[in-house]
């Protein structure tokens, strides 16, 4: 009698872990997926060597700076 025992408490145990793992699985299918945002390319001011996204850097052709203020630094120490 303790196998037949034994034998149906594993039977229980397998269908509830099987059954928990569906709905799991259920719910995770139904929730709406996250967006992954799209990165960004990130540049190097030439004065100060910070990295910054591209959109807020400003641009001298294929130089880089953080601000205004390090553009007119940069060229006026290279001048």
């Amino acid at each position: 009698m303790g196998l037949f025992r034994l034998l149906t408490f594993i039977l229980v145990v397998l269908v509830a872990w099987r059954m928990i793992k569906n709905y799991q699985a259920k719910v995770k299918a139904d929730r709406p997926q996250k967006k992954i945002p799209v990165r960004e390319k990130i540049v190097k001011c030439e004065y100060c060597t910070t990295h910054i996204p591209e959109d807020e850097a400003i641009a001298d052709g294929e130089i880089w700076f953080c601000k205004q203020e390090h553009k007119e630094l940069f060229y006026q120490n290279n001048s």
